[in-house]
């Protein structure tokens, strides 16, 4: 069987080219969006997300500021942070780069965000809007995917579709956005780490969505012929040689790859479409992000 690449590059220059069409719409009305992005401490995963954030908005022509807080800032200070930045007409979206310092409790920040400006759709009642169908702001990396899948040209109507994770920001909204429809909805199965035998349920799947953090969780063995894969993760793992040596760089140090949580050769040997690491879901959500930016804006005219 011929497994059809997903490419997520191609649709979000797509998507972009649309969302330069609504940001024009917007500023005719003289709104201009002004995402703000909070820092808590320092984090090089997070680093990488920042400037990968930069130079979309950069590119769109959108403006984007980043605040720092020290690392060491009471939870206090960062919810008076975030209430601040509420309150200030300068910005139209805020966005809290994860993960925060171990005695912030992420919740209450969430708690605490405008739910106009949250524009990861993170907040309790963002979330709770995806019950009712709206998805007006929805989580990026969740609407990414959907993204994704929508390339294959293919209805989500009837199909046995499983979620291996259940995080707040992938799983459970994914599950969500496939139930939106009165008549058109998928039927979800959601698998986590308490699930008994998540491969009893993906060898069942039409549609099989991954997003644990795991390399190599799922193989071909693990689906059914057929099957349309979906991989969220995003992993980084040593880079071996075809004698299974790891590679190392001219300054020795172990070279690294990029893979998602899907083994990417033996589930192409079954799958009818898949989508790869890098080059899938990721280069669709920081795309989504600059979506709700520009959506959040127009919320506020």
């Amino acid at each position: 069987m011929s497994c059809r690449m997903l490419d997520g590059e191609e649709r979000a220059a797509e998507l972009k080219k649309e969302i330069a069409g609504e940001l024009e719409n917007l500023r005719a009305r003289n709104k201009d969006p002004h995402l703000v992005a909070l820092q808590v401490g320092e984090n090089a995963a997070s680093r990488v997300y920042l400037r990968s954030q930069q130079r979309a908005f950069d590119e769109a022509g959108i403006a984007y500021t980043l605040k720092q807080l020290p690392g060491e800032t009471p939870e206090s200070g960062v919810l008076s942070a975030v209430r601040e930045l509420n309150d200030d007409d300068r910005y139209t979206g805020i966005i809290v780069q994860m993960p925060l310092p171990s005695h912030v409790n992420a919740r209450a920040v969430q708690e605490t965000l405008s739910p106009v400006k949250d524009v990861e759709a993170i907040t309790p009642t963002n979330i709770g809007k995806l019950v009712f169908g709206d998805f007006t702001l929805a989580p990026c990396t969740a609407s990414a995917a959907i993204e994704v899948y929508n390339l294959t040209g293919e209805s989500m109507k009837g199909k046995e579709v499983v979620v291996v994770g259940h995080s707040e920001i992938v799983g459970k909204p994914l599950a969500l956005m496939m139930l939106g429809h009165p008549t058109e909805s998928a039927t979800p199965t959601i698998c986590h780490i308490a699930t008994r035998c998540v491969r009893d349920h993906t060898l069942k799947a039409d549609v099989v969505f991954v997003a644990v953090g795991k390399p190599g969780l799922i193989r071909g063995n693990d689906l059914k012929q057929g099957a349309v894969i979906i991989d969220i993760g995003i992993n980084r793992i040593p880079l071996l040689d075809e004698g299974g040596n790891p590679v190392y760089d001219a300054k020795g140090k172990p070279r690294k790859q990029t893979v998602g949580d899907v083994d990417f050769a033996s589930a192409c040997t079954v799958a009818s479409a898949i989508s790869p690491v890098p080059g899938g879901v990721g280069p669709l959500t920081v795309t989504m992000l600059l979506r709700n930016t520009v959506r959040s804006a127009a919320l506020q005219v």
